[in-house]
């Protein structure tokens, strides 16, 4: 309080440019960001799939103890794997729950904690576009060669490329949409902090 008795005038700093951004898993435990449909989908189906996989591993495990093995069980095991691995990368961006280093909030400057997010945010979306048509392009000729995979089952590759192209086509979704509502964040934020800003200012000057 000052001596007139008014509230003591507060300064925007990095740490709460950085509080008011999306929440992370990290902080809430609950990720109540995850608000598209696609994302959440693939979501739940490579939490199906990890289930299944669990299960499959368990029982292949009990089996070869007893002396007797499973066809394809180690191809089937990495192809989950790798299907788990790319479903749940939309919903992880979806979520902003990536890891990254948040550096910037030592120069306690709330305009460069909103500018080094968006420019996060520009560089997921590019490296989600190169994503996303590379694995179309691996797809496309996945399928004109009908390629297989190295294994006991020789499983057609494109069907793994074709899950891969998916997951990347909503990552891109992802990447887009959560740089959407960064911008509106960012210009809703600045546009409230404008008046307590001016507010902020002595008498007279």
């Amino acid at each position: 309080m000052t001596p007139d008795n008014h509230p003591a005038p507060t300064h925007d700093t990095a740490e709460d440019a950085l509080e008011r951004l999306p929440d992370s898993a990290n902080e809430t435990t609950a990720l109540s960001t995850r608000v598209w449909w696609p994302e959440k989908t693939l979501e739940w189906i490579s939490g199906v799939l990890l289930i299944i996989l669990t299960l499959f591993v368990t029982v292949t495990v009990l089996m070869r103890f007893g002396g007797n093995g499973v066809l394809g069980a180690v191809e089937l095991s990495a192809i989950a794997m790798v299907v788990i691995t790319v479903l749940v990368v939309p919903a992880a961006t979806a979520a902003d729950d990536n890891f990254k280093v948040e550096i910037v909030d030592m120069l306690d400057k709330p305009k460069l904690v909103h500018a080094a997010a968006l420019l996060g945010a520009v560089v997921q979306l590019v490296v989600s576009l190169f994503l996303a048509f590379s694995s179309l392009e691996l797809f496309i000729y996945d399928w004109q060669t009908k390629t297989t995979m190295a294994g006991e089952l020789s499983v057609s590759r494109y069907w793994l490329s074709l899950i891969i192209f998916v997951s990347f086509a909503v990552l891109l979704h992802a990447t887009i949409m959560y740089l959407f509502r960064l911008v509106r964040d960012t210009k809703r934020q600045m546009g409230a902090d404008a008046p307590e800003s001016a507010s902020h200012r002595p008498e007279g000057a």
